[in-house]
């Protein structure tokens, strides 16, 4: 899932887990003298220091890629294309990365795969470091000027949760903090939608964390297996009853093209276990593990070590993308996913109130929607006093006061009904005489009630 591997320097918090002491040293303990960034870096390279990274790319590859036969592949045509001189005359070293990913890709499109010229993070990735607390403060400080991939938790009409996420952070204490607030303001929703049309890569741990709160008992969902150590990692969640209802709040998941990695992840995991809906586009199928690599001459490498594995499907979303149960264009999907909540909602209603509010609470979502776009002289024509009731227009607004009561603007639903910016507790209605002057307007309540007046102006 899966671009957690990722510009992490404290990889040992990936899992939380017990690895085996092969596998941790991959992670940790590079030899810096292996991978010397002492050489010059100037463009073009010499040709001792061209063969030094292909080298490099090439044993890393080789060493760790997650499939064994693409990654022979890929060793031989990187190393062709190098005998044929391909590689000498790039004065670029961004473009010398670029064409180095190109031809990996030529291979076998692994979208997780790419090197760049990095001499920052090569660095730090040997341990070439004067001030490490201080690096570790940088990258949690940037974590959180980014909420942790948390950009937007709130309820929308007719009590539907609403949470998206961008990214899915490092698993600490501050970023599960960051997680556990946005699903408890949400935990009393009628159902929640996570966003993920924008969605990336990120912590496999982060996901879990996120999935743990909507199941009731520990459950296998996912293994990550490493090619390299030929060591399956298992996944299960860690049921957290703090947010009880989250438990069985239905779950709908928006996404597009754009979804990626471990978003994908997320999706693949609830839907294989039918435990969410996913509304959208089908996603741009990235389902392997990865990590920077340091290079020489001031390269990185982000290459793919490990693959996730569905323990229901006993496969992944590599290449393919996840499928959507509601196929429907991106900007679609969330109304589409709306408008399902509410079939839901309708089908387990128990009584004719709770039908008359999903009805209420319905119409307001649709004309967010479809907004109805009113031109001046309509708005003017519904302007007057109607007892003590004063309609005003001032600034392209309508506004709508009661004697003694806050101002509230007006948004059309329909062109003689508005809803109440701010509240959605009421409505007013605008109606018109035999020769077509607004003369009587009703403010109508959720609970049924109705306020009629005419005008008197």
């Amino acid at each position: 899932m899966i671009r957690y591997f990722l510009k992490t320097i404290p990889v040992l918090s990936i899992f939380d887990k017990k690895l085996p002491v092969t596998l941790i040293s991959i992670f940790i303990f590079i030899n810096s003298s292996t991978f010397s960034q002492g050489e010059s870096n100037v463009f073009p390279l010499s040709p001792l220091a061209t063969k030094t990274l292909i080298d490099s790319l090439t044993n890393q590859i080789i060493k760790y890629y997650v499939i064994k036969d693409a990654a022979i592949k890929m060793n031989s045509y990187i190393k062709k294309r190098y005998k044929e001189g391909q590689y000498n005359n790039i004065k670029d070293p961004h473009a010398l990365a670029g064409a180095l990913t190109s031809d990996v890709l030529f291979i076998n499109r692994d979208e997780h795969f790419h090197l760049e010229y990095n001499p920052q993070m090569a660095n730090e990735l040997l341990g070439n470091i004067d001030d490490v607390p201080k690096m570790v403060a940088e990258k949690l400080r940037q974590e959180k000027e980014k909420n942790f991939g948390f950009k937007k938790a709130e309820v929308l009409t007719g009590n539907i949760g609403y949470l998206e996420i961008s990214a899915f952070s490092r698993l600490n204490k501050f970023s599960k903090a960051t997680a556990d607030a946005a699903l408890k303001m949400l935990s009393n929703s009628r159902a929640l939608i996570i966003d993920l049309r924008y969605g990336v890569g990120g912590s496999p741990d982060m996901v879990n964390h996120i999935i743990s709160h909507f199941f009731r008992f520990p459950t296998h969902v996912s293994d990550i297996y490493i090619r390299s150590e030929n060591t399956t990692l298992p996944y299960f969640t860690v049921p957290d009853s703090t947010y009880g209802a989250l438990i069985d709040v239905p779950i709908y998941i928006l996404t597009s093209y754009k979804t990626f990695s471990a978003a994908e992840g997320l999706c693949y995991e609830l839907q294989s276990l039918k435990r969410a809906t996913i509304v959208g586009e089908t996603t741009r199928g990235g389902a392997h593990t990865v990590t920077y690599r340091p290079l020489s001459s001031g390269f990185v490498c982000d290459i793919p070590f490990g693959r996730a594995i569905s323990p229901v499907t006993k496969r992944n979303w590599e290449k393919t993308g996840v499928i959507p149960d509601l196929k429907v264009p991106a900007e679609r999907a969330l109304e589409v996913a709306e408008t399902k909540i509410f079939e839901e909602a309708f089908n387990k209603a128990k009584d004719s109130a709770e039908i008359k509010n999903l009805k209420w609470q319905l119409e307001l979502v649709q004309s967010i929607n479809h907004p109805v776009q009113l031109d001046t002289a309509t708005f003017n024509s519904f302007t007057g006093l109607y007892g003590a009731y004063a309609i005003s227009y001032s600034n392209g607004v309508l506004y709508y006061q009661k004697t003694g009561k806050a101002k509230f603007p007006l948004i059309p639903m329909t062109t003689s009904m508005m809803r109440v910016k701010g509240n959605d507790g009421f409505i007013v209605e605008f109606f018109k005489n035999y020769f077509g002057k607004v003369n009587r307007i009703a403010t109508r309540y959720d609970d049924g009630r109705v306020e009629y007046a005419d005008r008197t102006d």
